[in-house]
């Protein structure tokens, strides 16, 4: 027995939103496709368009059950587990986005030959396009997918789930492929949003719930510490590393040192530098501090109705909350927004990991020369294999949705530093990036299989040792071409003393950046963003005072926040 039923009103309100999806998808497909517009948008987009997307591509069908796995577990604290990632996306918005922006490449691993040079920046290149437009993200696919296999399966026969997973990852490749990725982001707009509404309303219903009780009876049902957003003091230590240590050094989709991915790909689309730190900044408000409480008290709510889920289908309480909030009406809108959410960040991983193959693996070292007419149906197939590889693993290799989050957390940790320092150092070099992809894993294993530690220290370790063996390989091969370097500086014009070798070789002009208004600026969007992520909190589970004190914070904090900014860019921009 199916554990939501729907109406013929629910059916339809599915059908409907599918309908208005691909009206939109055939309204922007009309556009002539090049590999520019297909991957980059010929650079032509809104920030608010572009910081949408990212974050549409970040609520995917498995993050509210991700997230319901971890409250089951650690209470609203354990979030921290995502949340100190909001320090590398503070960083992004004021140094990284600007500098995306000057580099002009199409697509991030473009950018490797851009900054290296020789056989190295080749290999790098080349190598990373395999492992993350294929091997990495088709993991992210194949969590994706099995997040909205256990939705399906919440409402249709286990069977028919297969089938209907089958349709919607086909409906999401056939607009992908219409699309590119500025349609693809505009459709995204559309799909944030409606997804945002349905999560607010089953949010809304569930608290409203008889065995639920409101605000008050959810924390009369639950133990207190599922209530704490702050860690247990004794668990500080844990924190302490990803907020110092893993938030600028481990590689996570969505969440790159330096601001990679995808995240790079809409900040390389915006129109210009400008609107690339302000859409790095709508993704960081609407990311970390919008989103998240309708998750939160809908996990919390199904703690209460569903406690007797085994470990593998805490996720899928989230779900499973639907029938009993929305027994009235209203299904079909909340079953649409996990369809909306899944769909938005299919729809960019294939056009993400066909960027990579294609024109960082396919068009500089297999198959050159070629028509951008013949990239473009390269790309059509690579997603499609890209699809058919996901779904294998979703339906027979996969079974929890967060696990896959900690593996690449920590299989990851001290790759970012190379990330980080080659805008800043001009000694870094492909190689020393290599070495932080090929030691990070290798690293992480000999961890787990020869100790006991744990996760966020098992991370902690494995980055420190990683950026040790980065910083031996960088001083130990060859620093790389000097005229490459020359251009580089030239073209993005890094700043800081990592640069004045250079500088002062080619008699160039040293760049400065206002440090004092960058340290400034992302120190008060810091502020802002927490103290309004915990200031929400205290609307639900907080104290008159306590509201008072965060909301005076958050909002001082967001005023100086807007007079730094301006500040910031009017001396960077004048």
């Amino acid at each position: 027995m199916n554990l939501i039923q729907l109406t013929t009103i629910d059916w339809l309100t599915l059908v409907g939103f599918l309908l208005i999806t691909i009206g939109i998808a055939i309204f922007y497909s009309r556009k002539n496709k090049t590999l520019n517009s297909y991957f980059k948008a010929e650079g032509k987009l809104p920030w608010f368009v572009a910081g949408t997307a990212m974050v549409a591509t970040t609520f995917a069908a498995d993050t509210p059950l991700a997230v319901t796995e971890i409250i089951s577990k650690d209470g609203i604290s354990g979030n921290w587990v995502w949340w100190y990632m909001a320090l590398g996306a503070v960083v992004t918005v004021f140094l990284f986005a600007p500098l995306w922006k000057r580099s002009g490449v199409l697509t991030d691993l473009e950018f490797l030959e851009l900054r290296y040079s020789g056989i190295g920046a080749k290999i790098l290149r080349g190598s990373k396009a395999f492992y993350l437009g294929g091997m990495m993200n088709i993991i992210i696919i194949a969590w994706v997918n099995l997040a909205m296999y256990k939705i399906l399966q919440a409402f249709l026969d286990p069977e028919i789930a297969v089938y209907a997973l089958l349709f919607l990852f086909s409906f999401a490749f056939i607009y992908t492929s219409l699309l590119g990725l500025g349609g693809i982001s505009y459709i995204d707009v559309f799909q944030f949003f409606f997804a945002m509404v349905g999560c607010v309303l089953l949010a809304y219903f569930s608290l409203d719930l008889p065995e639920i009780g409101g605000l008050q009876g959810l924390q009369d049902k639950l133990p207190v510490d599922k209530f704490n957003f702050f860690p247990p003091e004794q668990e500080w230590s844990g924190y302490l590393v990803l907020v110092l240590v893993l938030w600028w050094t481990s590689w996570y989709p969505g969440s790159e040192p330096g601001g990679g991915g995808y995240i790079a790909q809409r900040i390389i689309a915006s129109k210009n530098e400008i609107d690339a730190s302000k859409a790095s900044l709508w993704f960081l408000f609407t990311h970390y501090f919008l989103r998240p409480w309708p998750w939160i008290i809908v996990a919390l709510c199904s703690l209460v109705l569903f406690p007797d889920l085994s470990e593998s289908d805490k996720g899928k309480g989230f779900i499973l909350m639907v029938e009993p909030a929305l027994e009235k009406g209203g299904k079909g809108f909340v079953i649409a927004t996990f369809i909306a959410a899944y769909l938005s960040t299919i729809a960019t991983h294939l056009n993400w990991g066909a960027s990579y193959l294609v024109n960082d693996l396919s068009k500089p070292f297999i198959w050159k020369n070629r028509t951008d007419n013949s990239y473009l149906k390269l790309s059509y197939f690579l997603q499609f294999l890209s699809g058919v590889i996901s779904l294998y693993i979703t339906f027979y290799l996969m079974d929890r949705v967060s696990s896959a989050w900690f593996f690449i957390i920590e299989a990851s940790s001290g790759i970012g530093f190379a990330l980080v320092f080659r805008w800043f150092w001009w000694r870094i070099t492909a190689w020393s990036e290599l070495s932080g992809f090929v030691a990070a894993p290798i690293v992480f294993s000999i961890i787990k299989l020869t100790t006991d530690i744990q996760f966020p220290f098992s991370a902690g370790l494995t980055a420190i040792i990683t950026i040790a063996i980065v910083i031996l390989v960088t001083y130990l091969f060859p620093s790389g071409d000097r005229e490459l370097l020359k251009e580089f500086y030239e073209k993005v014009k890094p700043s800081g003393l990592g640069w004045k070798k250079i500088a002062s070789e080619f008699q160039l002009p040293t760049y400065k950046s206002n440090w004092l208004l960058v340290l400034q600026s992302c120190f008060l969007a810091i502020v802002s963003v927490f103290s309004g992520l915990s200031g929400f909190g205290k609307i639900f589970f907080g104290t008159t005072l306590e509201i008072i004190v965060y909301s005076i914070v958050f909002f001082l904090s967001l005023i100086f926040l807007k007079i730094s900014i301006t500040k910031l860019y009017s001396k960077s921009y004048s």
